[in-house]
């Protein structure tokens, strides 16, 4: 007689992957966002080494600011981790399409990642405990049954449908704590 309810990680991997394709993707294409143009670029593809999904996306903001969202997916744990990046482009950028003959591998250097959020972890203030126990995260909590496990796929389901929905709230707080880097269309600072 089992005790818990257990879920295989090959599972939980789809599940999230599952969530993210139904309700983020979808709303991040609604707020303007689309599948990033760089020949480097994931759209969804499973990787081998990360054991996982990555998926990039980009828009460009009013005030030519190249905004950029990773989303990553990853074999044996719950969390679907996403990552936003915000650069000001010279010269100015009037299509992302006009990137796609740029591998872009320059915008994930270690002088950039400095200014990388992470969405629902990176912009709290206070102590960590405090966020870690009462806010909400993109992963699945956890459970015992398999009733919880519905329950805390829906929960996670929900609130990535609401963030990508409301991704300019997370923009709005990336500005408050950085400041765009200058780069050139390859991501060479400048």
């Amino acid at each position: 007689m089992k005790l818990f309810y257990k879920v295989e990680d090959k599972e939980l991997l789809k599940v999230r992957n599952e969530i993210f394709k139904e309700v983020g993707i979808p709303s991040l294409l609604k707020n303007g966002f689309e599948l990033s143009p760089f020949k480097t670029s994931w759209h969804g593809q499973y990787d081998r080494n990360s054991r996982g999904y990555t998926y990039d996306f980009s828009r460009l903001s009013s005030e030519n600011y190249l905004e950029q969202l990773s989303v990553s997916i990853i074999n044996g744990e719950k969390w679907i981790q996403i990552h936003l990046n915000i650069y000001e482009l010279s010269p100015t950028l009037n299509s992302l399409s006009l990137l796609k003959d740029f591998d872009g591998l320059e915008f994930g250097t270690p002088d950039k990642i400095s200014t990388k959020m992470r969405l629902r972890s990176d912009e709290y203030k206070g102590p960590p405990l405090f966020y870690m126990l009462f806010l909400p995260e993109h992963k699945l909590g956890k459970f015992y049954s398999k009733s919880d496990y519905e329950s805390e796929v829906a929960k996670l389901s929900k609130l990535i449908q609401s963030d990508m929905q409301n991704i300019d709230v997370f923009v709005e707080k990336w500005h408050k704590m950085f400041v765009p880097k200058k780069t050139d269309w390859e991501g060479n600072l400048l």
